[in-house]
């Protein structure tokens, strides 16, 4: 994946991502198929992170759970949305990814299997800064035991998401240090439907515990904030939604998880 800059607008309809290539993506946070798509549309389902379908053409939609969709308009790469739906339908097979009900197999022309290659690089490094890739979720099971010990107090954990970005410092077992100078999101913890769900609640309960510690103008912290947990961690950075332990990471890459969890 390549350096990438691209900007992002919220939208009633959901977040717009507008390429430099002048592709869009739409990431609408949505369970059921009530969503239009254009003949140079195509779109990913997904459930909890993980994409379970790739395609571009609606009435192929079986009976499914999902929680997130999105739709990528490739008018602007001039190229047949069935040649790169099959495309990223091989790539996602061959990362061991199980999609649901494909349409028929394509053959891809070599020219354009390149062509391909370069565009999906463009879109897949976009969609990678909000957690979505092309890859297989590994598996974490909710009750694994993690245990602190001296030595991870001396090492750095950053959260590096679009909406929020920070320095953690797990000081002792029940004492986690988020580093002045954080970037906390400004949303999040809503519901399908709109309205308020319990993570949203436990943030901003979190937050106004904290209110001298942080700036609702620019969402900014000010000074060190101590929390007790990893958990409360990631309510009061994004809102949660996500697993933290693995969202939080050393310079090398390793997760707070991996470093931490009891064998």
């Amino acid at each position: 994946m390549k350096n990438l800059t691209f900007t992002v607008t919220l939208s009633d309809f959901g977040l717009e991502i507008h390429l430099p290539s002048e592709a869009r993506l739409l990431l609408l946070e949505q369970n059921n198929a009530r969503f239009d798509l254009n003949n140079d549309e195509l779109f990913f389902l997904l459930k909890k992170g993980q994409i379970k379908m790739i395609a571009n053409d609606l009435e192929l939609i079986p009976k499914l759970e999902f929680d997130k969709v999105v739709i990528l308009n490739v008018k602007a790469y001039e190229l047949d949305a069935n040649y790169l739906t099959q495309y990223l339908v091989n790539l996602a097979e061959e990362a061991g990814i199980n999609l649901r009900d494909k349409a028929e197999p394509l053959k891809i022309p070599n020219n354009i299997e390149k062509a391909c290659a370069t565009y999906a690089d463009e879109f897949l490094s976009a969609l990678g800064a909000f957690g979505i890739k092309l890859e297989k979720k590994k598996a974490f099971s909710p009750k694994a035991q993690h245990r602190w010990k001296k030595g991870l107090s001396e090492i750095e954990f950053f959260v590096k998401r679009p909406d929020s970005q920070a320095t953690i410092i797990w000081r002792k077992s029940n004492e986690l240090v988020i580093k002045a100078g954080a970037k906390i999101a400004e949303s999040g913890g809503m519901k399908s439907d709109g309205t308020p769900g319990l993570a949203y609640r436990f943030t901003q309960t979190l937050r106004e515990e904290q209110k001298e510690n942080w700036d609702p103008k620019t969402f900014i912290t000010t000074a060190d904030i101590v929390l007790k947990s990893v958990n409360e961690v990631g309510h009061f950075l994004y809102f949660a939604g996500t697993n933290s332990w693995l969202q939080l990471v050393d310079k090398e890459g390793r997760s707070i998880h991996e470093l931490s969890v009891v064998q």
